[in-house]
C-alpha cells in the first residue's frame, strides 16, 4: 500500500515530491488516526523499525515496539558514491525529505526528534544512534539542520558534543522559517539549497585565504628619532616592549618618541605612567620638549603654547587612592582615551607597578602571557601602537662595577616578553654622554625595521635625544 490521494495532497502542499517519498517506502496508515504516515527505517534491505506520525491535525508520533533507534535513511551513509558529500542531519523525516529532493543525497534524520532540554555529557539511550554511525562517516563534515526552537537548540548542542564540534556546521533559515520544510514551502528548493549552503561552522575562525576579509596594510611611520628609521618604524596594531636597567633612560626615550609622533604624524598619546606625576614630571618634560629648553628658561608665551599643545595631544591615566591598577583596569581606560580623543600611541610605564591579581593555580609566566595576549588584542581592536616599559630582573654588577646590558629574556616574570612583542628595545647608558638604543627584536624586518642599535646623547634641557658623535664627547672634555 502506498500513499492515499489525500495524504499525497497534504504532502504536496508542503512542497514535497511524492515519488521520492514513496520510493523510500512511506505509506498511508490509520494507526494514529486518518492522517497517519507509516515510515520504515532500513538497515540495508531489512526494515528494522517503523515510525508513525500524523501530517494533519494534532501532531502525534509512535513507533512499533522493538524498533531499532537508528538514523532515518541510514543507508545513504554506506553508499560509496556519496562518501564525498557532507552529512545533513535533520530533526524529522519531513525535513530530511526536503533536503533529499533539493539535491542533498546524504541526508538523514534523528529517530526520535529533539530532547526537551540539553542532555550534555550525560549518558542516554536517546543518542545510541551516534555509536551506530558507519565507520565511513568518522571524519565526514556534518551539517546540523535542526529546528530553531529551544528543543532544536538542545539537539544541536548535544549532537555537536557527540560528533565533535570542529566538524559540525549549523543551518540558519530565512526569516520566518523554523526548519528546512518551511524554507521549501516558502522559497522552493532554492530556499533549502541556499539555507544549507550558508551553513556556518560551529567552531569558527578557520578560513581559506579567499574567505578571509582583506585587511588594509598598516603603514610604518618614521618617528624621526636619531638613527632609528632603519630599525624601528611605528605601526598601528603593534606591541613594543622597552627595557633596561633602572635609571638609564627608558622613560626619557619613550617620552621623546611620543612627542616626535605627535609632531610628525599627529598621533595623540595616552600615558599610564605610574612612576611620574602628570602635573609635575610629564608637564615639565613636555614643556621642555616643546619649548626647546629648560622650563625655567622659557618665556611665558612659550609656556602657554606648550600647555595648549600638551592639552590638545596628550591624555593621562591617573589612578586615585582607592585604585589598584591591573592590566584590565588600564586597558579599559586606554579604550576610553581611544574613543574620546582618537589616541593612537599608548604608553604603560612601568609594568612592574601594576597589580597582578593572579587566579589560584596560575603561574606568573602564564599570567604574563595572558596579559600580553590581551594587550595585543587591544592594539588590533583600537588600531593602536602600545609601548610597555618593563624593568629587567635584578642584575649583578660586573667586576668593573657596571651593569651588563640586559636582554629581553632578562625582563622580570616571563620569557613571553621576548616571544610576544612585535618590537623589543633595550635602552642602556654606556657613558655619561652616550646612550645605546638597541632594537633587539623586530618581528617584521621588511616593514618596521631590522634589529640593530644606535648611539644617542640626551639633552636634558630639551628633554630630547640627538645623535651621539665623538665630537660631542670631546667638546665636554
Amino acid at each position: 500500500m502506498g500513499l492515499s490521494r489525500r495524504h499525497g495532497e497534504l504532502l504536496e502542499a508542503r512542497g514535497l515530491d511524492i515519488e521520492l517519498i514513496e520510493a523510500l517506502g512511506v505509506s498511508s496508515s490509520d494507526k494514529l488516526g486518518p492522517d497517519t504516515l507509516r515510515i520504515p527505517f532500513f538497515r540495508g534491505d531489512r526494515i528494522v523499525g517503523v515510525k508513525y506520525r500524523t501530517i494533519a491535525g494534532e501532531k502525534r508520533f509512535a513507533q512499533e515496539p522493538g524498533s531499532e533507534q537508528i538514523l532515518y535513511n541510514r543507508n545513504c551513509l554506506v553508499d560509496e558514491t556519496l562518501a564525498h558529500l557532507p552529512i545533513v542531519i535533520t530533526e524529522g523525516e519531513i525535513d530530511c525529505w526536503s533536503a533529499l529532493q533539493s539535491g542533498f543525497s546524504r541526508s538523514v534524520s534523528v529517530p526520535a526528534g529533539a530532547p526537551s532540554t540539553e542532555v550534555g555529557e550525560r549518558a542516554t539511550a536517546k543518542y545510541n544512534f551516534v555509536a551506530d554511525m558507519p565507520a565511513e562517516t568518522t571524519n565526514a563534515q556534518i551539517i546540523l539542520a535542526v529546528d530553531t526552537d529551544d528543543a532544536g537548540s538542545a539537539l544541536r548542542a548535544d549532537l555537536a558534543l557527540r560528533f565533535g564540534a570542529n566538524r559540525c556546521q549549523w543551518v540558519a533559515y530565512p526569516q520566518g522559517c523554523k526548519d528546512l520544510n518551511d524554507a521549501l514551502q516558502r522559497y522552493g528548493e532554492r530556499g533549502v539549497v541556499e539555507s544549507i549552503n550558508r551553513a556556518q561552522w560551529i567552531v569558527g575562525n578557520v578560513y581559506r585565504m579567499s574567505g578571509i576579509p582583506p585587511v588594509a596594510p598598516a603603514v610604518p611611520h618614521d618617528s624621526g628619532f636619531p638613527g632609528l628609521s632603519e630599525h624601528y618604524r611605528l605601526r598601528l596594531g603593534d606591541l613594543c616592549v622597552v627595557s633596561g636597567v633602572p635609571g638609564m633612560g627608558k622613560t626619557t626615550f619613550v617620552n621623546d618618541l611620543a612627542c616626535r609622533m605627535v609632531n610628525r604624524h599627529k598621533w595623540p598619546v595616552c600615558f599610564a605612567s605610574f612612576e611620574q606625576m602628570p602635573q609635575i614630571d610629564h608637564r615639565r618634560a613636555l614643556r621642555s620638549w616643546y619649548g626647546g629648553g629648560a622650563v625655567k628658561d622659557l618665556d611665558a608665551e612659550t609656556v602657554e603654547k606648550a600647555d595648549k599643545w600638551i592639552d590638545a595631544n596628550f591624555s593621562f591615566i591617573v589612578p586615585d587612592e582607592s585604585s589598584y591598577p591591573t592590566v584590565p583596569w588600564v586597558l579599559d581606560r586606554f579604550a576610553a582615551s581611544a574613543l574620546r580623543y582618537g589616541t593612537r600611541l599608548f604608553v604603560l610605564d612601568p609594568w612592574n607597578e601594576l597589580e597582578h591579581d593572579r587566579p589560584p593555580g596560575v603561574s606568573l609566566t602564564e599570567h604574563v602571557g595572558t596579559a600580553l595576549r590581551d594587550i595585543k588584542a587591544f592594539t588590533r581592536k583600537y588600531e593602536a601602537h602600545l609601548i610597555v616599559v618593563a624593568h629587567p630582573a635584578k642584575l649583578r654588577r660586573e667586576q668593573d662595577g657596571k651593569y651588563p646590558i640586559p636582554t629581553l629574556y632578562d625582563i622580570s616574570d616571563s620569557a613571553h616578553w621576548a616571544n610576544k612583542a612585535d618590537v623589543g628595545i633595550i635602552v642602556h647608558r654606556k657613558t655619561e654622554d652616550e646612550t645605546m638604543v638597541k632594537i633587539a627584536k623586530s618581528r617584521y624586518h621588511d616593514q618596521i625595521g631590522k634589529p640593530g642599535e644606535v648611539s644617542v646623547r640626551y639633552i636634558w634641557q630639551r628633554a630630547t635625544y640627538e645623535a651621539f658623535l665623538q665630537t660631542n664627547y670631546a667638546e665636554r672634555l
